[in-house]
């Protein structure tokens, strides 16, 4: 008995109708856990995207305390001059750096306004002629014993310490989402057997007539790629607000040291996007293949 299209599109929307409360939360579970994996392949992406850019940035800034003598500054700068460590240097009284904070934030005229350039430290930038770890950790040690110098930040470790305090929270989202998807399989699984059992007569009247395993089959399978999709799209929409409202309320803010380098571009948004309606077809489609090959035995 061939298989028809109109055949398994009304079985399966009748399945659908049939079983609605079980249809709802089976597809709200996929979502919700295929949302999570969209949200942890984008955080993960903009993780990556973020160290690499500041792995191979290893300059060393270091600011200058703000009762800093100018004695000390020029004493910091012979130190510079005269160290074989350093390839160049470059010097940032407070109205340079207050013009770059201006070019930094030119988008936030209120944070401007809020700031004068004496708040604003003075500081050294410096590019070692080394790009190893330890020699520049060395020469950023060796800085920061000097008098007058507040503090020595090193581009690359702010990157590592980002990567490891993002990384352990985006493997916990992992977690959550696989023990998600997990039950978004149970709930398929449950879903589809439900509907096996509703319709049992019909299906020994069909196995008489002498219906193949197929196209008795092939209605629930499709119920549980449906599931899946379904749930893939709704989370596709969850990924693209997470996508927005990561954007408007992270990236370049301040207040967000830890979160506003961590970007990601469109195409990234548009691979987890296929990653997800990957996922929810699979997951669709093991816990209805589940379903199917235990307990309708044709």
């Amino acid at each position: 008995m061939a298989v028809r299209v109109d055949y398994v599109l009304k079985e399966t929307g009748t399945n659908l109708v049939r079983n609605l409360t079980l249809t709802f939360a089976a597809v709200l579970t996929v979502a919700v856990s295929l949302a999570m994996v969209a949200a942890s392949y984008l955080i993960g992406a903009g993780i990556n995207n973020s160290f690499l850019g500041l792995r191979s940035d290893v300059d060393l800034f270091v600011y200058m305390n703000p009762a800093a003598t100018a004695e000390q500054i020029q004493a910091m700068d012979k130190t510079l001059d005269s160290s074989p460590q350093v390839e160049e240097f470059d010097f940032f009284d407070s109205t340079r750096s207050f013009d770059e904070f201006k070019r930094l934030f030119r988008d936030q005229p209120d944070l401007i306004n809020t700031i004068k350039p004496e708040d604003l430290p003075q500081s050294f930038r410096i590019k070692p002629k080394s790009t190893d770890a330890e020699v520049v950790s060395s020469l950023g040690d060796t800085l920061q014993a000097k008098e007058g110098v507040l503090r020595v930040e090193y581009a690359a470790e702010y990157a590592k310490r980002m990567q490891t305090s993002v990384t352990t929270l985006n493997t916990w989202v992992r977690i959550v989402a696989a023990v998600l998807i997990a039950a978004s399989v149970l709930l398929i699984f449950n879903t589809i057997r439900t509907a096996v059992f509703a319709r049992r007569r019909e299906i020994e009247v069909m196995r008489l007539v002498g219906a193949s395993n197929w196209f008795i089959r092939l209605p629930f399978i499709v119920e549980g790629l449906v599931h899946g999709l379904f749930g893939a799209l709704l989370a596709s929409i969850g990924a693209w607000g997470f996508d927005q409202l990561w954007k408007r309320n992270f990236v370049d803010q301040v207040g967000f040291e830890l979160l506003n380098q961590i970007r990601w571009d469109q195409s990234e948004l548009l691979w987890s996007i296929g990653i997800i309606f990957v996922i929810g077809a699979l997951t669709g489609a093991v816990g209805s293949g589940i379903a199917v090959s235990r307990f309708l035995k044709v």
